[in-house]
């Protein structure tokens, strides 16, 4: 249960710094998306259980601020830590060093898959732009993980210290 309230509280929180404070430094295009990295990072560290109950609420809270379907970021978030959780169990992501690769193909799949359903619902046109602009928000997103995964390793680590979590 500790776990739980520590990924949910991570979870909102990086909700906060990235539509406040990222939401001031950076146009809402090139934002990266630091929940998702959370995702990436609870898949790697987590509690099967505790993952999906976190993730699926942190895709609720994104659906409520971003303004889209309800129940597209849920699926989305899911499906990047079931994957990532996945890759982990059969391959070690954090002793073979494949942190890095599994968050770009992460972030690439995602952000496809939002690109995708807003064209769907009419919110965009597919154009040229919109492949260059997945592909600089996946390299932003995956350049913003080795400054997250630190932080959230060093935060999981105090916070177990101090709750007494595994």
């Amino acid at each position: 249960m500790n776990e739980l309230i520590f990924f949910l509280v991570v979870g909102l929180l990086s909700l906060v710094f990235q539509s406040s404070v990222l939401g001031k430094i950076l146009p809402f295009e090139y934002k990266p998306d630091v929940a998702l990295l959370v995702v990436i990072w609870i898949g790697v560290k987590g509690d099967y259980f505790y993952g999906i109950l976190s993730v699926f609420t942190l895709g609720l809270a994104m659906d409520l601020l971003s303004g889209s379907p309800l129940g597209l970021f849920p699926v989305i978030y899911l499906s990047a830590f079931l994957f990532v959780s996945y890759v982990n169990q059969s391959f070690d992501v954090e002793r073979l060093g494949l942190g890095w690769s599994i968050t770009i193909v992460t972030c690439f799949v995602s952000f496809c898959m939002v690109f995708l359903a807003r064209w769907l619902g009419g919110q965009i046109l597919f154009e040229s732009s919109i492949i260059k602009l997945i592909i600089l928000k996946t390299i932003l997103t995956s350049l913003g993980l080795l400054i997250v995964k630190p932080v959230l390793d060093g935060a999981w680590k105090g916070y177990s210290k101090v709750i007494g979590a595994s």
